[in-house]
This record gives structure tokens, C-alpha cells and sequence, in this order.
């Protein structure tokens, strides 16, 4: 296929939605000589904030943010059953592995490191549909602008604007196979340990998910819940911290979608999708920078070079959907299993499981091999101990064997 006249586009390359994915994508394309349109929806970048903020140092590495955004280190964190008594089970690294972010921070920051890389940046300005030629060498973009819509002509559009993304919807991508909704507030808490996160399991809290509480600014913490019914969502949070929290003041309020489960299909004609937007999140905890902004590099480098080529074809574009899923997708399939896994858990059996995980021998393993980014180690080292699983198979209830053969394909 013949290269486009850039006289024929406005933009080689624009990127939908100004998250953490959305500007490491545009600063990478950017970078390989695109010229690089971001549009946000909102008026403020990182704002409000949707996100616990927890990030684990590779990934705060990866993203070339300043150091200036982190707000503490985390060691490591205490794990509540849905006994009444609150036994926990406590889990801790020799090093920091994560950081508590401050959000907005990160998220300004990285726009301003793709502004320095030549990206243009459009702030009120959401996607409203997509148009696409017969040749699918020009996809225009419909944008709402200061009360106006305006159309945008590129050779790749970039969708990164979350798990209910309009460029999917247009382009006639799937969605995410579920959502969850999150729930959080900033309260005025000092946590047992400043380095621990907190994290209780029990459906009765948290149904088909969990609860956590966070560290953040001193005297302070985020504590939220994930579920998969957003009519009970807020009642569930509400009660939860009027029990958990009694005397704690509220400082702050946010809520969002979280997508578990990844997209079959994140390329067409023209089009890629990114981050929430392409499922890229972690079923075990819902959290999505490292592999958002991982995943975004690949699609920056993908999408300059189909730009500039001229072929922006599904096929050319493919080079990042098997890129991506080479990387994670395995690690998002076994998350996704053991997402399910914990779902037809009963709230005994939860508790029976975390008793069988206070065996020393257990905790060893979880605390030394335990990593956020790639959960599944921790899964592959307790399945390669006869002992350790047959003292986890113990407690789980026999309907759960048959996960066994699923967990073992994704390892």
C-alpha cells in the first residue's frame, strides 16, 4: 500500500483519553516522528481520580515519572479473612515493592513528558464517534470542542479511554468480558503500619471482589471496595466503612469502573485499543498502569510506524495485538480464572483457605515470590510443591479441582 500525503490527515496519530496509557502511547509515537494529537475528555488532567494509586516500583520505573509523585513506599500487607475476630494473615518483603502514588501527579506528569515529546494535547475535548473511509486509510475522529463538534482526519486512532471506550464502541471492538465498580474515600486513619496495605476478603463485604485500605499522605488513607453490582455498590461501602471505620472522617470521594477480563480483539482497520480500554487491567486486584503503560509503549511504536508507512491495516496493526498478549496475556487469563475461582468461594470456605495459608511454609512463599505486576509466579511456585498445594487443596472445597487443569494451562 502506498504512503498517505500528511498533507491528507490532520494528525499521523491521536490518542483518545489522557490517562497513564493514553500519554505513554502519545509520547512514544511521538518519539518515532508522528505528529500526535492527545484529546481528553475532562478539564483537568488526573482529575477527578479514579485509582487506589498503588504502583509497583518497576512500574513507576517504566513510566519515567518524577520521583516527586510517589508518596510513600509499601513492604508489604496484612490480609483479613471474614472471621468477626480480625485474624490476618501478614505478608512482607525485605524491600519496598510498591509506591502509593499521588495520581493526579503521575497522570499530569506523564502528559507533560509526551507535551516535551511534541505531542499536542486537547484538553474538553471527548471523542464522540469515529468515521471511517472505504479505503480504511483515514479514520475520522468526531470530537465535541468548546460546544462544537469538529472532525479530525488521522491514519491510526488510538483508543485509551477506558473500559467503556467510545473508539471501541465506533470501531466495533469488543468490550472487556466484565466490569467491576470501585468504590473509595480518602479518611483521615492511621493505618497499623504506614508500609502495609490492608486487604480484606469476604464477600459479605465485597461481593466477587474485595475491600483495601491504602496509606497516603500521613494521618491518612484510601479505602475502597470492588463489586459486580453496581446497585449495592455504594451501600456496600457505606456500611462497610461505618463498621470498619466508625470515627474516621471522610476527606474525599471517588468511584469508577474497573474491566476484568481482556478484550478479544484490540485492532481493526485504523484502529488500536489500550489500556482499561483494551481489558489490560489485572483480574486478581484491578490494577492496570504497569500493564496499561507497558502495553502502551507497544502500541505508540506500532501505531507511528503504521502511520507513517501508509498502512495502517488491521493486518500491519496486528504486530500489537500479538505483542501484548505475548507479554500478558497469559498472566490476565490466569488472573481471570482465579478471579472466578474466588467468586463461587463461600465466605467459610475464604476463611478456611487463608487458615491453611498461615502455614509458615506458605507465608514464606507468599511473601518472597508474591509480585503485583505478575501475580501468577506465586501461583506457579505453590503448584510446583506437592506439599504446599496439598495443604491448599485441603481446605478448598472439592468443586474447586476442577480449576486445577485451567490454572496449570495459564502457568
Amino acid at each position: 500500500m502506498g504512503a498517505i500525503h500528511r498533507a491528507d490527515v490532520d494528525y499521523d496519530v491521536i490518542v483518545v483519553g489522557a490517562g497513564p496509557a493514553g500519554a505513554v502511547a502519545a509520547r512514544t509515537a511521538a518519539e518515532r516522528s508522528a505528529r500526535v494529537l492527545l484529546l481528553e475528555g475532562r478539564r483537568e488532567i488526573g482529575r477527578p481520580v479514579q485509582c487506589t494509586g498503588l504502583l509497583s516500583v518497576r512500574g513507576v520505573e517504566l513510566s519515567g515519572a518524577s520521583p516527586e509523585v510517589i508518596v510513600r513506599g509499601i513492604r508489604g500487607a496484612f490480609v483479613y479473612g471474614p472471621d468477626p475476630d480480625g485474624k490476618r494473615l501478614a505478608l512482607e518483603k525485605d524491600d519496598v515493592h510498591a509506591y502509593v502514588i499521588d495520581r493526579d501527579r503521575f497522570d499530569l506528569d506523564l502528559v507533560e513528558r509526551a507535551v516535551r515529546a511534541g505531542v499536542e494535547v486537547r484538553l474538553k475535548s471527548p471523542a464522540v464517534g469515529l468515521e471511517r473511509s472505504e479505503a480504511n486509510r483515514v479514520q475520522t475522529l468526531r470530537v465535541k470542542t468548546n460546544g462544537h463538534e469538529v472532525r479530525l482526519r488521522a491514519r491510526v486512532v488510538v483508543g485509551a479511554d477506558g473500559p467503556r471506550s467510545v473508539v471501541a464502541r465506533a470501531a466495533g471492538l469488543p468490550p472487556p468480558e466484565k466490569t467491576i465498580i470501585g468504590v473509595q474515600a480518602t479518611i483521615a486513619y492511621e493505618p497499623p503500619r504506614e508500609d502495609y496495605v490492608e486487604v480484606w476478603l469476604s464477600h459479605a463485604i465485597a461481593p466477587n471482589f474485595f475491600a483495601w485500605a491504602v496509606p497516603a499522605a500521613p494521618g491518612t488513607a484510601r479505602v475502597g471496595l470492588g463489586t459486580d453490582d453496581p446497585k449495592q455498590a455504594k451501600a456496600l461501602f457505606d456500611r462497610w466503612v461505618a463498621r470498619q471505620f466508625p470515627d474516621c472522617e471522610i476527606l474525599g470521594f471517588q468511584s469508577g469502573s474497573i474491566p476484568i477480563g481482556p478484550s478479544s480483539r484490540t485492532v481493526t482497520d485504523g484502529v488500536l485499543l489500550v489500556g482499561d480500554a483494551a481489558g489490560q487491567a489485572k483480574p486478581t486486584s484491578g490494577g492496570g498502569i504497569y500493564t496499561g503503560i507497558s502495553c502502551a509503549r507497544i502500541a505508540g511504536e506500532v501505531a507511528a510506524k503504521a502511520a507513517l508507512s501508509g498502512d495502517a491495516s488491521e493486518r500491519t496493526l496486528g504486530e500489537y495485538e500479538r505483542r501484548w498478549r505475548e507479554a500478558f496475556e497469559g498472566e490476565l487469563r490466569l488472573g481471570l480464572v482465579a478471579h472466578r475461582i474466588y467468586g463461587r468461594l463461600r465466605d467459610p470456605e475464604i476463611a478456611r483457605l487463608l487458615e491453611a495459608a498461615s502455614d509458615p511454609r506458605i507465608v514464606q512463599v507468599l511473601s518472597e515470590h508474591g509480585d503485583i505486576d505478575y501475580p501468577g509466579r506465586v501461583v506457579r511456585r505453590v503448584m510446583e510443591s506437592p506439599a504446599l498445594l496439598a495443604k491448599l487443596l485441603q481446605a478448598a472445597p472439592r468443586r474447586m479441582e476442577i480449576y486445577l487443569p485451567l490454572l496449570q494451562e495459564h502457568l
